[in-house]
């Protein structure tokens, strides 16, 4: 069983923070005693109102009895364990609200006692209510038979003092900033570990998010990323106060922020981490968002690429040239919906026409120019001796020649024109050059966004005319190997032909060795008779049984040429036989 209280000032806060239904399974309150308020918030209202007559800052003493999960208690040992705690810090008959928690199904009870005595008019002392707390706690344990919880204050028996537990404010800081002060603990007594000096350890602070500052009441404080305070030296496990001044005396407390700038600085970083992390999140949404485009712009693609690759050649040509973006349509489209754009092109065409009109006005005051100086030559040539005397008087300043005189002053005033007039065409000309460089700026940008408007369009086309490239390649590479194919299968023919005529050749050539064998054999016949149906019957010499029946198959094989060559041997026998019988008729005679 824990026990842990201690006093504190605002009713109305610990009445709403005893009444919360959000962080609690179950809300109940079990007695009001020693008040007039019907309610939790009208008793604590009432209970602080007790000190109003007294110096007592902190009229209320809050406890509550937290036995382990495991652990139940029936009314009447709730009622025990109240009225032991209260017994033991003094506050017996005192005005007191009981209310019961339930929360994550573990049962605990809170006590809020009031500290005035009425009749003295004083607050009751608190002092050692961590080892009064303590001591009935063992007391309950034994007496319900509860599992001890070990303490640091009482029946320690030799034991290591236990870490210390956070306190009911701390818990309520938790809560509201929704960190953990254990793991806050931890996470700045690593990083007093891992640092050597006090400028180290308060950088390492700052790199996790932590600001050190000074305190009003302890040395330094450590405010969190919600900006709630934390004694430093309850939050270094193991390090004595003396330790941990002489650790950070190279830092200046007064260059340090107090509790207040500090909370506006955490504010601040926090007000910018939640910036970043919206800009983050749009970042993400608008990420997603062109993924989403592109993934769409890439299925339309694919369904492109399958429609194209599969239509024929000619309609796949007439698509691509209705795909092609017509650029100079869009540009003048541009151009006239651009308001600067046409205010810069009258401005630029106006230029130039004064432009045009100052060289003219240049060209021709000029032109006079040289015209009456040619005059002035011309009477100052065409003058005789007497004239030259008057000109040589006249430049020695003797003498003025009112022709003369009037002929300079006519040229000196067309000089001065013609002065003006090239002033006037320079700084026309610099007009024209500055209202051509706006509007070749404007073109630029306008160009620029008919190109940006237009990529999707001109990646669109450049993919058709890829596919109608690839296709066309494809044709011909197929048209190739079936021109390769055909010339093979026609070699292949020429070989068979070729093999087919040397076979039919070598077999004729047999053809005829073997025939030209029958007359041999025909002639080597022991007897060829004839029959009266005029077929022949041969008859074979005595041969090895292999020639003879090489014989018999050869003329077998050629009938045709075996009868005429039996039919001839026949007949050249028959003529033999004539000739012996004639010629020995002739020897009888």
């Amino acid at each position: 069983m824990i026990i842990k209280g201690g006093t504190r000032a605002g009713g109305a806060d610990l009445g709403v923070h005893l009444n919360r239904t959000d962080t609690n399974e179950r809300v109940r309150v079990l007695e009001l005693r020693g008040v007039a308020g019907v309610n939790l918030d009208q008793a604590l209202r009432e209970m602080e109102a007790f000190g109003a007559g007294t110096r007592c800052k902190s009229p209320l003493y809050h406890a509550n009895i937290d036995p382990r999960a495991d652990e139940r208690l029936t009314p009447e040992q709730w009622g025990r364990a109240v009225d032991a705690l209260e017994a033991k810090l003094g506050f017996t008959g005192q005005p007191r609200a009981l209310v019961q928690h339930v929360k994550e199904g573990r049962e605990h009870v809170h006590v809020v006692w009031s500290r005035i005595d009425i009749e003295r008019n004083r607050a009751i002392p608190d002092s050692h209510n961590y080892r009064k707390h303590e001591e009935v706690a063992r007391v309950l344990e034994r007496e319900f038979g509860h599992e001890r919880v070990q303490g640091a204050h009482v029946e320690r028996e030799g034991k290591e003092r236990p870490a210390r537990t956070p306190s009911h404010a701390e818990m309520q800081q938790a809560e509201r900033s929704g960190l953990d002060p254990k793991a806050i603990k931890a996470e700045i007594t690593v990083l007093w570990r891992q640092t050597d000096s006090g400028k180290a350890f308060a950088g390492a602070l700052a790199e996790a998010g932590y600001i050190l500052a000074r305190g009003d009441k302890r040395d330094f404080i450590v405010i969190d990323q919600a900006g709630e305070s934390h004694s430093l030296a309850r939050r270094i496990d193991g390090v004595k106060a003396a330790d941990m001044r002489a650790r950070l005396s190279d830092i200046d407390q007064a260059t340090l922020p107090d509790a207040r700038g500090a909370r506006a600085e955490q504010a601040q970083k926090a007000l910018e981490d939640a910036q970043k992390a919206e800009e983050a999140r749009r970042a993400a949404e608008a990420a997603e968002a062109a993924q989403k485009a592109a993934e769409a712009v890439e299925r339309a693609d694919e369904a492109d690429l399958t429609r194209w690759r599969s239509m024929p050649l000619n309609a796949l040509q007439w698509e691509i040239n209705t795909l092609r973006p017509d650029r100079y349509a869009a540009l003048a489209a541009g151009q006239a919906a651009e308001p600067t754009y046409r205010e810069t092109l009258e401005a630029t065409d106006a230029a130039h026409a004064g432009a045009v009109k100052a060289r003219g006005e240049a060209l021709e005051a000029t032109e006079t120019v040289r015209s009456l100086k040619q005059k002035a030559e011309r009477y100052r040539e065409y003058q005789g001796l007497l004239g030259r005397v008057r000109f040589w008087l006249q430049d020695k300043g003797i003498l003025e020649i009112p022709e003369w005189k009037r002929l300079q002053t006519e040229i000196s005033k067309a000089q001065k024109l013609a002065d003006k007039r090239q002033n006037d065409l320079a700084t026309a000309e610099a007009l024209h050059t500055e209202a051509k460089s706006a509007l070749k700026t404007l073109d630029s940008a306008i160009a620029g966004a008919v190109d940006v408007a237009q990529a999707p369009e001109w990646r669109r086309y450049e993919v058709a005319r890829s596919v109608l490239n690839e296709r066309i390649e494809e044709d011909r590479r197929r048209a190739a190997e079936a021109e390769a194919e055909r010339r093979a299968e026609e070699i292949r023919r020429r070989v068979d032909a070729e093999i087919e005529r040397e076979k039919r050749e070598g077999i004729e050539q047999q053809r005829r060795a073997e025939i030209s064998k029958i007359p041999t054999i025909v002639r080597g016949l022991a007897s060829i008779t004839q029959t009266e149906q005029g077929t022949f019957r041969v008859r074979y010499p005595d041969l090895p049984s292999e020639e003879l029946k090489r014989q018999q198959d050869l003329l077998r094989r050629y009938p045709d040429e075996a009868k005429s060559a039996v039919k001839a041997e026949f007949s050249e026998r028959q003529v033999q036989a004539k000739r012996e019988k004639d010629r020995g008729f002739d020897m009888m005679d």
